[in-house]
């Protein structure tokens, strides 16, 4: 059986900022569960997570929400 055969059915993520829609990663190892696209943002509080395809979205998701716009540099 290949790994492919194993993964639970896909996963997709929507840029809260834009509606922009990708499909998740699965990390065989660990949890062994949907992530994020791997060069995405995201981040979690007690209102649930905020997730953003770019650092333009983090900002309108930021203006939209009152939440601090901040992320590590790159």
């Amino acid at each position: 059986m290949s790994d492919e055969a194993k993964l639970p059915h896909q996963c997709e993520f929507t840029c809260q900022g834009c509606g922009k829609k990708a499909p998740g990663e699965f990390f065989t190892h660990g949890d062994q569960s949907w992530h994020k696209p791997r060069s995405w943002f995201e981040r979690a509080d007690k209102d649930g997570p905020q997730t953003a395809c770019s650092r333009e979205c983090i900002d309108r998701i930021a203006q939209a929400s009152g939440k601090t716009s901040v992320v590590l540099p790159i």
